[in-house]
């Protein structure tokens, strides 16, 4: 790719194309680079359906916008709800109002009451804050929950695990500070990254003006382009902060039954697990056989989505019969064409064209017929030996005798170069 193909509106700037036709830069001229663009295409499989459905990056972007926002809107909702709930719950409850007491019945006398037993102290509970913090982390959750199932545990195991939720809950605090610095932080790079971004745009345009003098405008967008790529750089080494480990809640030990050993049990012949383990019996093979057959046959019952087919994970889902699929363009199909895709991404030339080799076959038997030989025949063509004896006597191994459909059509074009007449000349001033 050349320095003039950034302004080349021809050039597919923005799309997966982009990338594979040269354009990784980051002074790509579109709304995301196309490396972006290609990196997000491999592995979001609705933003490749998005590309290859013809949606324009904007409209992808404004759906992408419209999802963060809504995803925002609804953490702002549960976060607004879980404060009200925490207000509500230490909020004080009001007293009950006392009952107005009942006139005695006249000439009832009562039996007297026997004295009640003081009740036995309460244990003493952890003092909780009067006026609580909002809590916006989960973790927080996590804590009141384990502090209510603290209280169901024996004096030495709630004591011991109390302590380690005291620790976790000032680990979770110095968390929500060091989050809030780092989303503050965090906007403060992408307005910058923002601003880079703007500033390359500006210089990349008035670079495609060539009205440069002295190269400022050349030193301006390199200036540019470094200040964007270093932006992008620190936004990339801004790690968000991981929470604190949880404490563990420990676990009453209950006594167990003792475990009988029992010999394991295997299975007869004629069954596939006998098969698997490599019993090459007769009835052991059938076993095999059948299990596949049932196992293939419970696959193919599968409905497969309809949003798959037209798809190689389609393809990969089972539907491998191009007559039955749904789609406009087949299973098998899109399979092949991703597997071209993925060669030609690799450096992996295409296979050379091939034509019908019973012609060529046809006219390599009337050299032989007019007195050449196989080896003269290989040499003059600049072919193969061993390619020309398969295309005559066919091939060897597993497929003896099989002879080949087709061949490569420049060795075609060399062979059927050779004249029979020219052949039995040579040959005869040779002898």
């Amino acid at each position: 790719m050349s320095t003039l193909d950034l302004l080349d509106d021809r050039f597919p700037h923005g799309t997966p194309d982009g990338y594979r036709h040269g354009c990784r830069t980051a002074a790509c001229p579109a709304l995301i680079p196309c490396r972006t663009v290609h990196t997000r295409y491999v592995g979001d499989y609705s933003f490749a359906k998005l590309i290859d459905a013809g949606t324009p990056l904007a409209e992808i972007l404004e759906r992408d916008e419209a999802a963060r926002a809504e995803s925002r809107q609804r953490d702002k909702i549960a976060a607004r709800e879980e404060r009200r709930a925490a207000v509500e719950a230490t909020r004080p409850r009001r007293p009950k109002p006392t009952p107005k007491p009942k006139p005695a019945r006249a000439n009832t006398p009562k039996p007297p009451r026997m004295p009640k037993e003081a009740p036995a102290p309460a244990p003493t509970a952890r003092p909780r804050p009067s006026t609580p913090r909002p809590r916006t982390h989960p973790g927080y959750q996590w804590l009141d929950k384990a502090r209510s199932d603290a209280e169901k545990l024996p004096a030495e195991l709630a004591s011991a695990f109390s302590e380690a939720l005291d620790g976790y809950e000032a680990d979770l605090d110095r968390h929500v500070d060091e989050l809030e610095q780092w989303r503050k932080d965090h906007r403060e790079l992408r307005g910058q990254l923002r601003a880079a971004a703007e500033t390359l745009k500006t210089a990349t345009i008035a670079a495609g003006t060539g009205l440069s003098v002295g190269g400022v405008i050349e030193r301006a967008l390199q200036e540019a382009t470094l200040r964007h790529q270093s932006a992008v750089d620190a936004l990339a080494d801004h790690d968000r902060p991981s929470p604190p480990a949880r404490p563990r809640t420990p676990r009453l030990r209950t006594a167990r039954a003792a475990r009988t050993s029992q010999p394991r049990q295997l299975q007869p012949h004629g069954t596939n697990a006998c098969r698997a383990r490599g019993c090459d019996r007769p009835e052991c093979i059938e076993a095999g056989r059948e299990y596949h057959r049932q196992w293939m046959a419970n696959r193919k019952a599968q409905s497969i989505p309809l949003e798959h087919h037209g798809t190689a994970y389609g393809y990969q889902l089972g539907c491998k019969d191009r007559d039955h699929c749904p789609a406009e363009i087949s299973c098998a199909d899109a399979s092949l064409a991703e597997e071209r895709r993925r060669r030609r991404e690799a450096g992996i030339a295409p296979q050379a064209p091939r034509v019908p080799a019973e012609p060529i076959r046809q006219h390599v038997r009337q050299l032989m017929a007019s007195g050449m030989t196989v080896l003269e025949i290989a040499d003059q063509a600049q072919v193969s030996k061993t390619g020309v004896k398969i295309l005559l006597y066919g091939r060897s191994g597993t497929r003896k005798g099989e002879l080949p459909r087709e061949i490569e059509a420049e060795k075609a074009r060399r062979l059927l170069a050779l004249q029979p007449t020219t052949a039995a000349t040579k040959f005869a001033r040779s002898a």
